[in-house]
């Protein structure tokens, strides 16, 4: 059974829309629901969270992606269509960057909707399959990514490329990483590069900016900044201090 929550600033398209998918008389939807603006729909979607999401792409306060970002980092098996004017392209193309499972164009025909019901569907069950298959492996994900980042530290990376490289929605992985981990992505990368540096800095044939290079920094500049920013001493001056207290 499918739960349905269609969200759109307009009342008479939410209607249309409630109207034609009660005409379809699909005995797999248990519920439609209605929300007039993003707030709105995460009101819902926290008393009773939907299976299949029709959001409307651009509304005022919070736009359609906005609440798919918000929403798929806590339901990961929430799947939404979204519906768009002609002029949304560059909204529709985001938002598969995101994971929406298709859109629909406004004004939206009982043929279409029909046809990308179907689709979503197949779409929400395939998520719950992963989703349960991600309870039992998601451990081992986490420790995968880490390995990863350890292995990769040296080079420019970013939470996306971490999700994408395990084929892991972006939000998804970014809570699952906290969770797992009790850090964020850009902490942990930190202190593996800090870790880093540190030992490096013992060694004084090393120069800072090799050291920067070595832990993926582009720049002695910004490494020292970020070095500075974590343990609160200059990369310079932490390892003159370093090397006097091996000196005693």
């Amino acid at each position: 059974m499918y739960s349905v929550l269609i969200v759109d600033d307009e009342p008479l398209i939410c209607e249309g829309i409630k109207s034609k998918l009660l005409r379809m008389d699909l005995i797999d939807i248990s519920s439609i629901r209605m929300a007039y603006n993003g707030m709105h729909a995460q009101e819902q979607i926290a008393s009773k969270v939907p299976d299949l999401i029709l959001c409307d792409i651009k509304m005022p306060d919070m736009d359609g992606i906005s609440l798919m970002k918000t929403t798929s980092a806590k339901y990961r098996t929430v799947t939404f269509i979204f519906l768009s004017g002609y002029g949304d392209y560059n909204y529709v193309r985001e938002a598969f960057k995101y994971g929406a499972a298709d859109y629909l164009l406004k004004p939206v025909s009982f043929t279409d909707l029909q046809k990308q019901l179907q689709a979503a569907f197949k779409f929400v069950d395939l998520r719950r399959s992963e989703a349960a298959d991600d309870e039992t492996e998601r451990g081992s994900i986490i420790d995968l990514s880490k390995t990863y980042i350890q292995q990769h530290f040296q080079r420019p990376l970013t939470l996306s490329k971490v999700a994408n490289e395990f084929s892991m929605n972006y939000s998804y992985f970014s809570t699952l990483f906290k969770k797992e981990t009790g850090m964020t992505f850009t902490s942990y990368l930190m202190k593996i590069r800090m870790n880093e540096a540190k030992k490096l800095l013992g060694d004084p044939t090393i120069r800072i900016h090799e050291i920067a290079e070595k832990v993926g920094y582009d720049s002695a500049y910004n490494f020292s900044r970020a070095f500075k920013s974590h343990f609160l001493l200059s990369p310079n001056r932490y390892r003159r201090e370093s090397l006097r207290s091996s000196q005693h």
